[in-house]
């Protein structure tokens, strides 16, 4: 700006004042005021920020919030807290477990009265236990029975006491005592001849020898008219669907001695399930030797006593060979 400028302007604030005045002011310097605040003003525009620069510092904001990670000293604060707020679980876990333990062995404790209560319940009325007593009730009552001279009942109660315990007690019975399964009407049989003179009684009469109450013609009786050297029973059986099976086989002479002379169990069977039986040789034979008890002509029974196993036997086919 002119000192001319600066004159003209000085004149027309005078004359706007209302004063009026006949001399002309001449200006030569600035006032030293004037120079310093100039100076300040410049100074300040240098560093003065600028919408842009806000603008930039807004932006870098902006970005900073969201890259926290990234702050100086960020990672190393997260990871004391992380490390303290991970001492401060184990902490709680610990004394949470410690009260669960106690809750537990509470729980336990009572658990453990109520089964241990219940089993030895259980064990007072167990079968063992049942089995026991029965047994010692039969073996007073064979004693009894003999005091009363009553041979026959104390030898039925003989057996049904052996019978209980799985010895074979039949052996010990004469022939007229036959207690071990209901009175089943035996089929007759007929004979074959054979070549040399042999004969080949057969009886193939459908039987069943199962547990108590499930039999039904397991008992064969044959009569022999003479014999031979030797002489062999076979028979055929099998279960109703698998050979799970186990039994005696007695022979009954006409003397009334009465033998074991065979058994038959799961290895030794082999055939059809019931349902797809056709004819006996689908069955696998089981043979036994009994030379030794067949001795003279006469009636002699076959019979068949259950033991064990899943299923009851299927006699399909039994046969007295006197050769």
């Amino acid at each position: 700006m002119g000192w001319k400028g600066l004159l003209v302007v000085g004149a027309v604030l005078l004359l706007g004042a209302g004063y009026a005045l006949a001399e002309v002011i001449t200006i030569d310097k600035e006032p030293l005021q004037l120079v310093e605040l100039r100076k300040v003003y410049e100074a300040e525009l240098k560093t003065a920020a600028t919408p842009d620069d806000l603008a930039k510092v807004q932006e870098e904001y902006e970005q900073a919030k969201k890259n926290l990670a990234k702050a100086d000293g960020y990672t190393q604060k997260l990871s004391t807290l992380e490390e303290a707020k991970k001492k401060e679980i184990e902490a709680i876990n610990a004394k949470y477990l410690k009260e669960q333990e106690k809750v537990d062995v509470a729980t336990r404790k009572g658990v453990d009265e109520k089964y241990e209560k219940k089993i030895v319940e259980l064990k007072n009325r167990s079968v063992a236990k049942a089995s026991n007593s029965y047994q010692g009730k039969l073996e007073k009552l064979e004693k009894e029975l003999v005091g009363k001279n009553d041979l026959a009942g104390a030898l039925v109660v003989q057996y049904e006491r052996k019978k209980l315990s799985g010895a074979p007690a039949v052996s010990a019975l004469p022939a007229a005592v036959s207690p071990a399964a209901p009175v089943v009407a035996a089929a007759s049989s007929s004979a074959a001849p054979g070549a040399k003179g042999n004969q080949v009684h057969v009886n193939s009469t459908r039987g069943l020898a199962g547990a108590e109450g499930n039999t039904s013609n397991n008992i064969y009786t044959f009569m022999l008219d003479r014999i031979g050297g030797q002489a062999k029973l076979v028979f055929y059986g099998y279960g109703n669907r698998s050979g799970n099976t186990y039994g005696r086989v007695y022979l009954a002479a006409p003397d009334g001695n009465r033998t074991e002379v065979a058994r038959w169990r799961p290895d030794l069977l082999k055939g059809p399930k019931a349902s797809d039986f056709k004819v006996y040789t689908d069955v696998q034979a089981i043979s036994a030797d009994i030379s030794n008890q067949v001795k003279q002509p006469g009636q002699y029974r076959v019979e068949f006593q259950y033991t064990d196993g899943d299923e009851a036997l299927n006699i399909y086919r039994v046969e007295i060979q006197s050769l």
